[in-house]
This record gives structure tokens, sequence and C-alpha cells, in this order.
């Protein structure tokens, strides 16, 4: 007996603003591209001989220059510049550094190509974030939507790094950068296409505290936002790292080996990573659907206790022979933690901001992405080559998941 008919679905899905689902598919359109980029480019530069330091400085200068794009893209959506324009600008960017990355056999090509892949995201992520909410309308509203829109994301990046996965047992793993230019000019093409909703905020109808904040004196609305906001920018820096940590540093901790389990070889580091996303995208909307009446307390802390369960499973592979059982293990509550984190923490900083700043605050919340990435993959980097392991990346990560849970009852 199905649980969920067919016709049940149909009707749920017509629910859904045009806008909504062009949205939608732009999200899965990027991250089909970027996905297989994000994953595998550690793995495809290994090969070429940079060290795990080298590869970490790229992903910090792509964080650098994501962090610069940010600030831009936040101030010209609060001044209701149409986000179908800055996606696509993100889109052309992005074009320009898989051609660098797809040619590059040199460092300075290498942190090139990162520096306008970080520029493209800085715009691209701050832009697609709030266009959920502005796509949204009496019928369904964010709490619905950005679940539907990261599982568009966890799909996507689950058939890029499976695509890319392809291309390394065929000996061809820069085929990623020749799959995200393809996305890219379709999602530009899309967008050119259809802009329904890109200038309409008319649609943005969120119930939330900050409405009333019209009311209050300038510099009040102008300062206190942000203080009300620091718990979740905090764990947000924390989790965002994490994912950082989980797409750069993971693949060179399997690549490498532990302290007795064997380094594994290409192809399957790329399996291991598949059978993750393949995790995220099967889970995502239904842990969302099932947590999204729950208070943000409740849900950041289930997050951070199951990070804690994953990173601790994935410190013990290192002392196992047949350590890839416990990481595969570890996947599980990983990928619930951030199928739980990245719809909440969307909808939380929407629904905790003022109306008028609300692109400023999604990409204040973007930005965390950047800073987290700024330092984090490049020290966690020095460690792997100082100690060839990455046992004490995970411990670290593991007690600070105990010291940040009592800041979730902060966050409202």
């Amino acid at each position: 007996m199905n649980l969920v008919s067919t016709s049940s679905i149909r009707n749920y899905l017509e629910r859904l603003p045009v806008s909504l689902k062009i949205i939608i598919k732009a999200r899965l359109w990027t991250a089909i591209g970027s996905g297989g980029v994000l994953y595998l480019s550690p793995i495809i530069f290994n090969n070429l001989g940079f060290s795990a330091e080298q590869i970490g400085s790229g992903i910090t200068t792509a964080a650098f220059a994501g962090i610069t794009t940010r600030i831009v893209t936040g101030y010209l959506l609060d001044k209701k510049y149409s986000y179908t324009k800055t996606i696509k600008v993100a889109c052309l960017i992005a074009i320009i550094s898989d051609y660098v990355l797809l040619n590059s056999e040199s460092y300075l090509a290498y942190l090139l190509g990162q520096f306008f892949l970080g520029a493209a995201a800085g715009i691209y992520w701050p832009s697609i974030e709030l266009a959920v909410p502005l796509s949204c309308n009496n019928k369904v509203n964010s709490n619905e939507a950005y679940p539907l829109a990261r599982s568009a994301d966890a799909i996507g990046v689950t058939l890029g790094v499976l695509t890319g996965t392809i291309g390394t047992y065929f000996g061809s793993p820069r085929v990623i950068y020749i799959i995200d230019i393809i996305c890219m000019a379709y999602i530009f093409y899309m967008l050119k296409c259809n802009t329904e909703g890109s200038t309409n905020r008319s649609n943005l109808k969120i119930s939330n505290k900050a409405e009333n904040t019209k009311k209050r004196p300038f510099k009040l609305l102008n300062f206190n936002w942000i203080l009300e906001l620091a718990p979740l920018l905090s764990l947000t820096l924390f989790v965002t790292g994490v994912m950082s940590l989980i797409q750069t540093i993971l693949p060179l901790d399997l690549v490498n080996g532990g302290v007795i389990r064997p380094p594994f070889i290409e192809q399957r580091v790329a399996s291991l990573l598949t059978f993750k996303l393949i995790l995220i995208a099967i889970l995502q909307w239904p842990v969302g659907y099932f947590i999204r009446h729950k208070t943000s307390s409740f849900k950041f802390k289930l997050c951070l206790l199951l990070l804690l369960i994953g990173f601790i499973l994935l410190s013990l592979s290192n002392f196992l022979f047949n350590g890839h059982i416990t990481i595969i293990i570890a996947f599980i509550p990983l990928s619930i933690a951030l199928c739980i984190f990245l719809p909440s923490a969307s909808d939380a900083i929407i629904k905790s901001s003022p109306k008028e700043y609300r692109g400023s605050a999604i990409a204040l919340y973007s930005q965390c992405f950047g800073i987290s990435s700024l330092t984090i993959p490049w020290l966690a980097g020095k460690l792997i080559d100082n100690y060839n392991t990455a046992i004490q990346v995970w411990l670290i990560v593991s007690l600070a998941c105990l010291f940040l849970i009592p800041i979730c009852k902060k966050i409202k």
C-alpha cells in the first residue's frame, strides 16, 4: 500500500507557484554542475602532486572572493535588484572558472580558477536563497519551499558527483568542468526566458516579529537585527565549516589513509562520496518535512548531536583495517544532520530578519559559508600534512559540537 499516491504528489506539485518551480529547477541544474566541481576537484589536483595545504589554500582563495561578492550582492538585493540578473552574472563567472580549472596544470592557475569559482558562489547563493521565499504564495510558504529547494540541491549534487565518478573510471575526471559549463549556460538561458517573479516582491508573505519593527527607531532597526541573529550565525559558521571539511578534507583523508586504515584508490573515494550524497538526496525532503513544525532550538540541538556521532565514527575508522564500513555508517548521522540544518537555517534567517534587510541577512548568512572556508580547510590541510592523518581534525570537530549545544537555546 502506497503511503503517498502519485495523484497526491501531482496535486502537491501543482500547488507550487510557477516562479518557485523555476527556482527549484535552476537549483537542480546548478547543483548538477557544481557538485562534481566541489567534491572531486581536490582529488584531481591531489593527483597533480598538490599538497593538502595547497589544495586548502585554493579553497581559502575561493572563500576570500566569495566574501567580497556576497557583500555587494546583499546590498543590491536590498535595493530591489532582480535576483535573476545576479544569478545570470554568477553563471557567467562560473563558466570562466570552469574554463580556467579545466586547463589548469600549475598552482597559480588553480588559485585563479578557485578565485572565480568563489566569486560566482558569492553572487549565486544570496540570490538563490532569497529567491525561494520571494517565489512563495499563500498556498506554499517558506517552511515547505526550503526543504524542496534543498532537495533539488541534494539530488543535483548527487547526479553531478555520480557523473564525475563515472568520468574517473574512464580516466577523464575533468569532465566535471565541461558539465558545469553546460549547466550554467542552460540556467542562463532558462532564466532569460522565464523571469516571472524575479522583480515581484509582493509574494513575500512571512509572518514574523520582524514585520513589526517598522515602528522602531531607525537605529534600533539598523543594528539590533544583526545582534539577534548572532547565535544562529555562530552556529552557521561552525556547520558550514563542517561542510567544507567534508567536501575538501574527507576525500584527502580517504586517499591518504588512517592510522591503520589503508589508503583508498581514487575511484573508491569517489564512490563513497557518491553514496553519502545519495543518502542526503533521499533523506532531505522527508527529514525537512518531519521537522518543519519543530522549534529551532530542537532542530539545531539534534543537528549537533548527530554531527558528534558522525565525527566520532570517522575518528574510530582510522584504527580499523576495514574502516570503510565505519565511514559508511558515519555518513548516516552526518547526512541527517545536514538535512536538518540547511533548510532550517535558511528559513530561520528569513523569519528573524526585518523585511527591508532580508537581502543583507541572507548575504550575511551566506557569508558564513565563505568565512568558514577561509581558514578551516587550510588549517585542516596543514594538520594532515604534519600528521599524515585527519584523526586530529575529526576529534577537534567532535569537541566543538559538544561546546556549541548550549547556544541552540538562544536561537528563536
